[in-house]
């Protein structure tokens, strides 16, 4: 090193400044003024001249060639000097510092905080957690790692294959109280308590709502939220998320406590609740609440739905573990007649659609729904694909054809007639995968969905109204519901679409066994004023032979995964109807001791096609779901493509059996 500076000290007093050229210049003009005065323009002039021109090239080419070896030797110094900083830096600062071999992944060197944080009791470089923590960052699926008491975050150089690892632990403590201290809104409704004032006498309706402002109180108290009643049945919540992480990680037992205590005073009472959380915006946290409550409503009541006060985030469903305990109300059916009168009359044309592969329930819908639009306007037409029709959908679509009652239109016509007033009608589905058709869907910028299955995450954004009743039998009494308190003269049912609609209610209430309730009857009794002829629906409902078999082949293949959960998986090289499977799960689900029935098999399209059906324990809407799929509580169905019918037993198998793992612990 003082070689090298005493080296650098001589080149720095042989470097010449600009001064120097210009001395070095009046020297040499005045050497040869005076050669020029002596020796005259002879040969020794010349000489000299040259001698003095040589020598003044090569002193600037020395000069020159001093700065470049100069900057180069700073160069190197700098360099050296930066090495020794960052060694040193990299050995003192509290940042862990692992370098990897290229070709093996191992470690090849630490810094010493890094032996730190990962040396274990026995004075050991713990290489398996660092192997695992490394594997993990480079899989993308961490990025943060805690080590004894502190957070840290992971930062890859790949260029270089190092891993460097920064304290964050305030930070991250700082961001988690953020989160956890965010305020939250929830809503709690007492579902069925219009139904029961009417019922109790004002004695007994006193003692329900001491019994249920006494358990709110209590809730609320366990928890230390603010709440306040704003009704006879609905209470307001204020708390933070740290309160409402607790709720959810118990998966709102609060719910399954409330239904129990009822049940031991004989209420027919349960809770819906709505929950939201975000930053700042109170206003909009509440609003988000309360759809959050409409949702878990229409979803059947006795559950809560959470979502954050954010339009990309998905709302998370809890409970929900009964069949649908909400009732409907006149009131509500009266005040949807209204509001959907009111928006067909602004429109120009009606189109109604049901749900792919249409059953009797969704035609009968549609029927009843076109008879209700033409009331209010000429153009209403029902839509169907005459590609996906059934053997029982067809003969009914024709006797409709041949009475020449109803307007049908398929879908390739349907779509060359929509304008930008056109009105979509979506019955007896609500879910955009199950739609007649998707093309024909976004046509529209106007939708009303009238179904009794639960709503799902797959809703359609532009609905403008949304009539969803979980607790009603069929998508055929809701609509005839609306024909009833319509009460029109100008277009009555007549025999053949009362017929249809009759059998849709049939259909989803296996003849009047399941879901059936006094409003169910009721409007079974109107269409049998209307005409409903028991001999049309045999005879558009029958089953052939071929069919008959293929059922019955089904229900042979059918095995017990529970004492009282049948399972069928149907051969992988052979495709049934979806109607076939359909029948297959309603035929087993009569069986004795049966509580809920799955049929898998491949059908007509080369789908995997699953059919679920129970009795009033076991939620297969939920395990649908799960599948992809969806339905009702006690009616559902999923279609899987790329998989082959023994995956999909198996997958559906263990949903099967977590769902019934839950309902047990939910007793408990």
């Amino acid at each position: 090193m003082v070689k090298w500076r005493n080296k650098r000290f001589l080149m720095q007093k042989f470097r010449l400044a600009p001064i120097h050229f210009i001395m070095l210049g009046v020297i040499s003009f005045g050497i040869l003024a005076i050669l020029l005065r002596l020796y005259g323009k002879g040969t020794i002039m010349l000489l000299a001249l040259f001698v003095v021109i040589a020598l003044l090239v090569y002193l600037f080419i020395y000069q020159q060639r001093i700065y470049e070896m100069d900057e180069i030797e700073q160069i190197h110094y700098i360099n050296h000097q930066a090495e020794n900083s960052l060694t040193s830096l990299l050995d003192k600062m509290p940042v862990g510092v692992i370098k990897l071999d290229e070709e093996t992944g191992d470690v090849e060197w630490f810094n010493p905080y890094a032996e730190l944080l990962f040396t274990t009791e026995e004075g050991e470089f713990d290489t398996d957690s660092i192997q695992k923590i490394i594997k993990a960052t480079l899989e993308g699926s961490s990025h943060y790692v805690t080590v004894g008491e502190n957070k840290y975050s992971i930062y890859l150089d790949r260029a270089a294959n190092v891993f460097y690892f920064f304290d964050v632990s305030t930070e991250y403590e700082v961001a988690a109280e953020l989160i956890t201290t965010r305020p939250v809104i929830g809503i709690i409704s007492v579902d069925n308590y219009d139904d029961l004032e009417d019922e109790v006498s004002d004695s007994d309706i006193s003692h329900v709502n001491s019994f249920v402002a006494n358990f709110i109180a209590e809730f609320a108290e366990e928890y230390r939220m603010f709440y306040r009643r704003v009704g006879t049945d609905r209470f307001y919540l204020f708390t933070d998320y740290t309160v409402l992480d607790q709720l959810m990680q118990n998966k709102f037992q609060v719910i399954d406590i409330f239904r129990n205590r009822a049940k031991e005073r004989e209420l027919p009472l349960t809770l819906s609740m709505g929950f939201s959380y975000g930053d700042g915006n109170h206003g909009q946290i509440g609003k988000v609440a309360l759809l959050n409550l409409n949702l878990a409503e229409v979803r059947g009541g006795d559950q809560a739905v959470v979502k954050e006060n954010d339009e990309h985030k998905n709302p998370i469903y809890f409970g929900g573990g009964t069949a649908s305990s909400v009732k409907r109300t006149r009131t509500r059916t009266r005040a949807m007649m209204t509001a959907i009168s009111d928006k067909i009359k602004t429109v120009d044309q009606v189109f109604i659609v049901g749900h792919k592969n249409m059953d009797m329930d969704a035609l009968g819908a549609a029927v009843g729904m076109q008879v209700f639009a033409s009331n209010l306007i000429d153009k209403a037409y029902v839509v169907y694909d005459n590609h996906q029709l059934s053997i029982d959908i067809e003969r009914a679509i024709g006797k409709l054809q041949a009475e020449d009652m109803t307007k049908m239109v398929t879908v390739a016509e349907a779509i060359t007639m929509v304008t930008s007033r056109s009105l979509l009608i979506m019955v007896d589905h609500s879910k955009l995968s199950l739609t007649l058709s998707r093309d024909f869907y976004d046509q529209f910028n106007q939708i009303i969905v009238v179904d009794h299955h639960r709503r799902d995450d797959d809703f359609p954004d532009n609905a403008v109204i949304s009539y969803i009743e979980s607790g009603a039998s069929s998508a055929s009494e809701l609509v005839t519901e609306l024909i009833q308190f319509q009460n029109s003269k100008k277009n009555r049912l007549c025999k053949i679409q009362a017929s249809i609609l009759m059998a849709g209610m049939m259909l989803d209430t296996k003849n009047f066994t399941a879901r059936v309730t006094s409003r169910t009857f009721d409007v079974a009794s109107y269409l049998r004023t209307r005409g409903s002829d028991s001999v049309a629906i045999q005879d558009i409902s029958a089953t052939d032979f071929d069919e008959y078999r293929s059922v019955n082949e089904l229900i042979l293949r059918g095995r017990k995964l529970l004492p009282n959960v049948i399972v069928a998986s149907g051969p992988e090289e052979t495709s049934y109807d979806t109607v076939v499977i359909s029948k297959a799960a309603d035929t087993m689900l009569a069986m004795s001791g049966i509580e809920a029935t799955f049929v898998v098999s491949r059908n007509v399209k080369g789908y995997v096609s699953i059919s679920a059906r129970s009795r009033s324990k076991i939620n297969v809407q939920r395990i649908m779901e799960q599948m992809g799929g969806g339905g009702h509580f006690n009616l559902a169905a999923a279609q899987l493509q790329d998989v082959n019918v023994a995956e999909a037993t198996t997958s559906l198998n263990q949903y099967i059996i977590d769902e019934v793992i839950k309902n047990e612990e939910r007793k408990l």
